[in-house]
């Protein structure tokens, strides 16, 4: 039986890394790894979760199991954080959360519970999260793309996209991301996702947000207005969160999975779904990271430096955007690239084919994602011209 598996092929994003740490160029960029960066290549520990983590250690007393629903505090500590403790849902305990190994494990026992719930379709823009697609797929449910992103143009086809969505029906799913949109860096704006909420309010199906990114966008309220408003809007609601980004937490695979029910006692009884799930899938999630996560954002101090280092790391990527266009605008480029000035995260997408791609890489040592993804964190003053002036040959000449 085991002899009949084929060898699959590698990951394509975990391969590229590979093949970057093979390639014996010095002057290779690496503009596909999908982790935080500093100008010096490095994906620092944060100093808040330095200090928690002393604090923990220090005062830890066991190892024993963590709960299904995750370390002490933690899931309180992540609805309060995105959808504020003043928010309806919260005050109404409409709003809980488990603790995931990661926003992997949340979308997973989410999409889980859709399909014990009887959805078995979810819809999702067109391009999305590479792993989407399989998290869901593995789940049961049905992945089927709607058009969203214009990539000739690097905008938002929202009217192609609502198009789709206005065929959605009752036991549907609409995927959507909460903010900082991975591959595209293209946000929908407020109206917009006003404009969907009236259609899943008019039409009944299910709104399940993804926000892995959250504060990297215009700051952690900002960038919780999807969240907040299907919380304040819609009857039920599922929220996938991820720790990786936001805390740097990302071997730690700290996650949470959100559920907004229609009362008190409907979203209790979606909770013990979840950690039924989670109980019948990996049983308890890690506890380092959801400790870390839930003594910075209890302690008035590490949570105020924890917020002060992620500004400074959203105005880096920001930086590094406005580095990349005033760049490409004075080596000739015109306006080409001033589309990722308006984009947020850490996220963008060139107006590139798959073999562009490759050829960026064969013959610039520019790494990106066959779809043309490119981390703003990869840029910088030490390669940006040389960047350019790829993208010139590859895309202009």
């Amino acid at each position: 039986m085991l002899s009949d598996l084929d060898l699959l092929a590698p990951d394509a994003i975990l391969g590229l890394s590979a093949a970057f740490r093979a390639d014996p160029r010095e002057n290779k960029i690496d503009l596909g790894v999908g982790v935080f960066r500093t100008p010096d290549n490095q994906t620092p520990v944060m100093k808040a979760v330095k200090r928690a983590q002393t604090q923990i250690v220090d005062n830890e007393s066991t190892k024993s199991y963590l709960p299904p629903e995750g370390a002490p505090g933690f899931g309180d500590a992540i609805v309060n954080l995105l959808l504020s403790e003043k928010h309806p849902a919260v005050k109404d305990a409409r709003a809980l959360a488990v603790q995931t190994p990661g926003g992997c494990g949340a979308l997973r026992i989410g999409g889980e519970l859709l399909k014990r719930a009887g959805a078995n379709k979810v819809y999702v823009g067109e391009p999305t999260w590479a792993n989407h697609k399989p998290l869901l797929s593995a789940a049961g449910l049905e992945v089927i793309a709607l058009p969203f992103y214009n990539k000739e143009n690097c905008v938002i086809d929202f009217d192609d996209f609502m198009s789709g969505v206005e065929k959605l029906e009752a036991d549907d799913v609409l995927l959507l991301h909460g903010c900082c949109h991975n591959p595209t860096g293209a946000d929908l704006t407020r109206e917009q996702i006003d404009t969907i909420f009236d259609a899943a309010e008019k039409q009944n199906f299910v709104v399940f947000i993804d926000t892995a990114y959250h504060g990297f966008g215009e700051g952690l309220d900002n960038d919780a207005y999807m969240v907040r408003e299907a919380a304040r809007r819609l009857p039920s609601t599922l929220i996938s969160y991820s720790c990786s980004k936001n805390f740097g937490l990302y071997r730690e695979r700290a996650g949470a999975l959100i559920a907004v029910g229609e009362s008190a006692d409907h979203t209790k009884a979606l909770i013990s779904h979840m950690t039924s799930l989670a109980r019948g899938m990996y049983s308890m999630p890690p506890g380092h990271g959801g400790l870390i996560v839930s003594s910075i954002l209890q302690d008035i101090d590490l949570s105020a430096m924890w917020r002060s280092e992620l500004s400074d790391m959203r105005e880096a990527v920001i930086g590094n955007r406005e580095l990349l266009v005033k760049t490409a605008q004075e080596m000739q480029l015109g306006d080409e690239l001033d589309f990722i000035t308006r984009q947020r995260g850490m996220f963008s997408m060139l107006p590139v084919t798959k073999e562009q791609t490759e050829i960026f890489r064969d013959k610039h040592g520019v790494y990106m994602t066959g779809n043309g993804r490119i981390n703003m964190c990869g840029v910088n003053t030490g390669n940006v011209e040389a960047l350019v002036a790829a993208y010139k040959d590859v895309v202009l000449s």
